[in-house]
C-alpha cells in the first residue's frame, strides 16, 4: 500500500502529503472506503487538473468516487445514454456532492468548482475531531436485519445495489456502513412488513468519540451528524440509480424514513 506522500498523478504532480493524510483520515472516520494506488471502489485522491488555461488549481486535491467493479465494467462498455453508464455518472456525482457536504465538519476546506465537476479540497482550515489514535473498543454486536423482521429480498437488494455503488453495508446495527432498520407505520393502512429504513453509521472510532464525555465530544458529534445527513441524502439517488426501489416518507409526527422495498424491474447491470 502506498502512502499519501508517494501518490502522484500520471503527469508527476504530487499532492501535499499532510493534507492528503488529513483528508484520508476524515474519510475513514466517516466510514467510507478509500481506494489506494488508484485501485478499488471508494474515494480516490489525486492532484487537481486544470479545466482550462484560467483554472489555477495548483496544490488542490481532487476527490473522485469509484463505484464497484461490476458497475464500472458495465459502464465502460456502454454509451452515455445507456443504463450502466448513466448509473455510474449518478453515483459519482452524488457521492462527490456528499463529500463536499460533510468534509467541512472535519476541518477540511472544500473549494468551489464547476457545476458537476470534481470535488476539490485546498487545505485543512480547522481542527479535526479528536478521536484518539487507537481503534475504539469493539462495540457489542447489534441486531442483524433479519432479526428485526426485514425481508430477505430487501436485504439482498440493498447489498446488491450498494455493491454496485461501492458502498459498505453494515452487518448489524452497530457496524459502520448502510444500516437497515424497521419502518414503523405512519398512518392507517401503511403496511411496512419487511421494509427497511436506510441510515448510515460512520466508523466506530468517530461514534465512540461523539458519545464520549470529553471536551472534544461535541465536535465529533457535529462531524458524525454531518456525515449521517450527507450520506442519507445521497442514498436516494445512488442506490436508486443502481436498481433499488426506494421511497422517502416525511410524516409530520415521525422522523423521516428512506424506505427500501426491493429491486426495480429494470436494472442497470444484469444479474
Amino acid at each position: 500500500m502506498d502512502t499519501a506522500a508517494e501518490r502522484t498523478s500520471p503527469g508527476g504532480h504530487r499532492t501535499d502529503p499532510v493534507l492528503a493524510d488529513r483528508v484520508t483520515e476524515a474519510l475513514l472516520l466517516a466510514g467510507l472506503p478509500v481506494g489506494y494506488g488508484g485501485h478499488g471502489p471508494g474515494v480516490h485522491l489525486r492532484p487537481a487538473r486544470p479545466h482550462d488555461d484560467s483554472d489555477d488549481c495548483a496544490g488542490l486535491i481532487a476527490l473522485h468516487w469509484e463505484p464497484g467493479p461490476r458497475l464500472a465494467a458495465a459502464a465502460a462498455m456502454e454509451q452515455p445514454q445507456q443504463p450502466a453508464f448513466a448509473a455510474r455518472r449518478v453515483v459519482g456525482s452524488t457521492m462527490r456532492n456528499a463529500l463536499a457536504e460533510f468534509l467541512p465538519a472535519f476541518g477540511i476546506e472544500v473549494v468551489a468548482g464547476r457545476l458537476d465537476g470534481e470535488t476539490r479540497v485546498g487545505r485543512a482550515d480547522g481542527p479535526a475531531p479528536a478521536t484518539g489514535q487507537d481503534a475504539a473498543a469493539p462495540a457489542p454486536a447489534g441486531s442483524r436485519p433479519q432479526d428485526l423482521g426485514i425481508g430477505a429480498d430487501v436485504v439482498a437488494a440493498v447489498r446488491r445495489t450498494a455493491g454496485l455503488a461501492g458502498l459498505p453495508v453494515a452487518d448489524h446495527l452497530h457496524a459502520p456502513g448502510i444500516t437497515l432498520t424497521p419502518c414503523p407505520a405512519v398512518e392507517d393502512g401503511d403496511d411496512t412488513t419487511g421494509v427497511a429504513d436506510l441510515r448510515w453509521n460512520p466508523s466506530r472510532r468517530l461514534s465512540a468519540a461523539a458519545d464520549g464525555d470529553t471536551p472534544a465530544a461535541e465536535r465529533a458529534a457535529r462531524a458524525r451528524t454531518a456525515v449521517q445527513d450527507a450520506m442519507r441524502h445521497a442514498f436516494g439517488a445512488v442506490l436508486g440509480a443502481c436498481g433499488l426501489d426506494l421511497q422517502w416518507r416525511r410524516p409530520a409526527a415521525f422522523p423521516y424514513q428512506l424506505r427500501a422495498y426491493g429491486l426495480v424491474d429494470e436494472l442497470p447491470v444484469r444479474r
